[in-house]
């Protein structure tokens, strides 16, 4: 919905980039990717009960159709001093855009606007390696803090032999899924410093101030709203082990904490991964960068999550080989009865899978899950089973498989939180060329419905 730009940048720089692709000569490297895809979805067949929700069965067939452009490419130069980035995507609805107030089985931001152009970066960088790290313009992500897209400039110093980096950024938060944004209506300010006091380690604290114009929960209308953020995290890592312990606030409350460990031995063919998130606040009507979806979903609430998950390769044979993952995971909403939404979820699984089976790159994988709902004692426990097959050389890749969700959220119509997923797949890739792949892919999800879906997909790389 967001016409924020357009790709005429894109059209220009195109032949830059193919232009100095394999030229090294000069100094000059680029590269340049081109994907293009058309996207069926078919939504039939209602099974005989309810709807996930409670919601009555629509058993007519409705389709929608899509075709999708992308665009990525960077090129450098200048002893590796300049740096330029540019990604884009163009999107265009076969079947014509919906009814105001409604969505299409996709239900993707740009329903209402035919076409839907969208630049996703469009940056200038110079790094001088010295005291200034570097300087970028345009519209870039950003690298410190939680995920942002901005229209403006960043910078990063150097000091203390080059282990102390100083960084500040702001400019013109990107909304994708605004209509007509005003052209000062969100902005965004941080600053922070990153200390690697070793190769192996690192501080990093970070500020940010933020105000936007935001949905509320009904999406009635829009609200300003301006928040401070800050968060600190510390990081260890070596060739076999790497750990993360992090915190952040938002305005005069710890909002978040967490940590991750992992520990990986290609030699021993072992692997320990143990990931915990926690929400202390319940995440309402927040600028976007904090709850993302709140105009769709409405109020986070407080939850632990977690996984802790082992691994290890067994070779087979002279060529095969096996390998075995057994993990936990889990989130519990804490201080608060689960809501739509906001589920409380839980599964024991173990997944085996071998590789170069009889011949080179023909695979076989299998998953068995004990899904259950935490701390309750006659909760309702699932056993639940899926599994792949594919093999793959130089020019074809092909993939069928089947997994289960206990959740799935998805936008079919509107936001909707389906319940006890089926989804079946199917894949096969064939690359006639170093720089070309051609993808088709099919999937159905079985629910109260049958839902779906086709891509046919080319890509070119240059």
């Amino acid at each position: 919905m967001r016409r924020s730009a357009n790709l005429a940048f894109v059209a220009h720089v195109v032949p830059l980039l193919l232009s100095h692709g394999a030229n090294a000569d000069d100094g000059w490297t680029s590269d340049f990717s081109l994907l293009e895809e058309y996207r069926l979805r078919i939504a039939s067949h209602a099974l005989p009960n309810s709807g996930p929700l409670g919601e009555p069965l629509q058993t007519n067939q409705a389709s929608d159709q899509h075709l999708r452009l992308l665009g990525d490419g960077q090129i450098s130069g200048m002893n590796d001093h300049f740096h330029a980035v540019v990604s884009g995507a163009l999107w265009l609805d076969l079947d014509g855009p919906s009814a105001p107030g409604a969505a299409s089985l996709f239900a993707t931001q740009f329903d209402n606007a035919q076409p839907w152009l969208a630049v996703y970066a469009l940056s200038a960088e110079w790094q001088a390696h010295k005291a200034l790290d570097f300087v970028r313009v345009g519209r870039q992500a950003s690298e410190h803090g939680l995920p942002l897209t901005f229209d403006g400039a960043s910078l990063a110093m150097r000091a203390l032999g080059r282990k102390l980096q100083l960084f500040g950024f702001g400019g013109k938060t990107v909304h994708f899924f605004e209509t007509t944004p005003g052209l000062f209506e969100n902005w965004v300010a941080s600053t922070g410093a990153v200390l690697r006091p070793t190769s192996s380690s690192a501080f990093e604290f970070d500020t940010r101030l933020i105000r936007e114009q935001t949905l509320n929960a009904d999406r009635s209308q829009r609200d300003a709203i301006t928040n401070h953020s800050y968060g600190l995290s510390a990081s260890l890592r070596s060739d076999n082990l790497s750990s993360k312990a992090y915190v952040r606030g938002i305005d005069r409350h710890a909002s978040h904490v967490g940590g991750a460990f992992m520990f990986e031995s290609e030699r021993l063919g072992l692997g320990l991964d143990a990931r915990i998130h926690a929400q202390l606040v319940t995440l309402g009507e927040v600028v976007e960068s904090e709850n993302p979806f709140y105009s769709l979903l409405g109020p986070s609430l407080p939850y632990v999550r977690f996984r802790f998950e082992s691994w290890k390769d067994f070779p087979v044979g002279r060529q095969a080989h096996f390998n075995l993952h057994l993990g936990w995971r889990g989130r519990q909403v804490v201080g608060a009865a689960e809501q739509r939404f906001n589920r409380n979820t839980g599964a024991i699984y173990l997944h085996a899978r071998i590789d170069d089976l009889v011949r080179r790159g023909l695979f076989v994988g299998g998953t068995v899950e004990s899904n259950y709902v935490p701390y309750t004692v006659n909760g309702e426990r699932i056993l639940t089973l899926g599994g792949c097959t594919g093999y793959g050389n130089r020019l074809f890749k092909g993939e069928l498989g089947t997994y289960y969700q206990q959740y799935k959220i998805v936008y079919y119509q509107s936001a909707e939180e389906l319940h006890n997923t089926r989804t079946i797949y199917g894949s096969v890739a064939f690359d006639p060329a170093e720089w070309l792949e051609l993808r088709a892919r099919y999937e159905i999800d079985i629910f109260d419905m049958y839902l779906q879906s086709f891509f046919f997909s080319a890509r070119q790389d240059f």
